[in-house]
C-alpha cells in the first residue's frame, strides 16, 4: 500500500492532519527500507530469547566457577539453562509484542474516533 493509495480512499479533510501525516511516513518508511537490515524483520521474542538465555548461560558458567564445579558439569547446566530461559525469554517477548502493538492500534482507533466526534461537532 502506498501514500496515493491511502490518500485516494478517503478525503484528506475526514482525517486528522496528525495522523495522516504519521501514516504517511510510515508507508514512505516501509517502501523506501531504511532500517537496519541486522534489526530488519526481527521481533521482540528473538530478542528476549537472546538475551535471558544468553544471560542465564553467562550466569551460570561464573557461578560454576566461582564455585570450582567441574568443567563438565558447568558445560550441560550451562546448555539446559540457555534451552530453558531462551524459550521462556521467547513465549515472554511474544506477549510484549503483542501487548505493545494492541496498545498501539487502540491509540489509533482512539485518535480516530475523537477526530470523528470533532468533526461531527463542527
Amino acid at each position: 500500500m502506498t501514500t496515493k493509495d491511502f490518500t485516494n480512499r478517503e478525503p484528506a479533510s475526514q482525517i486528522d492532519p496528525l495522523i495522516l501525516r504519521f501514516l504517511q511516513k510510515k508507508y514512505e518508511k516501509q517502501n523506501k527500507k531504511e532500517e537496519i537490515p541486522a534489526v530488519q524483520g526481527r521481533q521482540m521474542g528473538a530478542y528476549y530469547a537472546a538475551l535471558l538465555g544468553v544471560g542465564a548461560m553467562l550466569l551460570v558458567i561464573l557461578l560454576g566457577i566461582l564455585r570450582g564445579t567441574d568443567v563438565d558439569l558447568i558445560l550441560v547446566t550451562s546448555s539446559r539453562t540457555l534451552l530453558v530461559f531462551s524459550v521462556i525469554g521467547f513465549i515472554a517477548g511474544k506477549i510484549a509484542e503483542m501487548c505493545v502493538r494492541e496498545s498501539a492500534k487502540s491509540m489509533i482507533r482512539e485518535m480516530l474516533r475523537r477526530s470523528g466526534q470533532m468533526q461531527n461537532e463542527e
